[in-house]
């Protein structure tokens, strides 16, 4: 990572893991493409080609916003919020 923090085991296994389930994108591209300058979901989504699957983003946009708050590090299984728990934390959410 371009910030010289050596990276934690927990942190280490994180970028191997799957967050685009449909495209098939690990974390590791997606903290690469946040330290090459991809400062938005969309950006992320442009260039790892993450997004436009079946799902429509539903399941790697939160992880994609969480790794942007982050700085592009990896983020721990144990640290990623849920769906549910991103969802609710969006004001314009709306609860059926």
């Amino acid at each position: 990572m371009s910030d010289g923090k050596k990276l934690t085991l927990e942190e280490i296994k994180a970028k191997v893991r799957v967050v685009c389930i449909c495209k098939g994108v690990k974390m590791a591209k997606m903290c690469e493409a946040i330290s090459k300058g991809a400062s938005t979901v969309g950006e992320v989504h442009k260039a790892t080609r993450s997004g436009d699957g079946g799902c429509g983003a539903t399941r790697c946009t939160p992880v994609i916003e969480q790794l942007l708050a982050n700085g592009g590090r990896p983020i721990p299984l144990n640290q990623q919020k849920s769906e549910e728990e991103s969802a609710e934390d969006d004001d314009d959410f709306l609860n059926w």
